[in-house]
């Protein structure tokens, strides 16, 4: 149970630390470009989706709760269907293609 525990901040933690320490070692222009693209719907989507979704599908799996690795899977899904959608519109088929084949698969597994 306390092992359990430790794994899931651990889960949470780390990219997040991560993130700030890339963060600070930008320069203020790369900041600024960082903080624009946060703030972008289809980013936030595929991001969202894909990232986050899997850390939530694992807290599920590793908590054994069945609703969270459901809801985390329906985030993975939705973020690989956002990113094929925006590969296809910027006209990247075969990334797109290969984004729908990751997400077919991992929606099998």
């Amino acid at each position: 149970m306390i092992f359990q525990a430790i794994i899931i901040i651990l889960i949470w933690e780390i990219p997040i630390f991560l993130f700030i320490k890339t963060y600070k070692k930008m320069d203020k222009k790369e900041q600024q470009d960082a903080k624009e693209e946060l703030k972008n719907p289809s980013f936030l989507l595929i991001f969202g989706g894909g990232c986050i979704g899997f850390q939530v599908f694992i807290t599920g799996s590793i908590s054994e709760i069945k609703i969270i690795q459901h809801i985390g899977a329906g985030l993975v899904f939705i973020g690989f269907v956002s990113g094929c959608m925006a590969a296809f519109r910027q006209r990247q088929v075969i990334k797109g293609l290969a984004l729908m084949i990751v997400g077919i698969i991992g929606a099998i597994v």
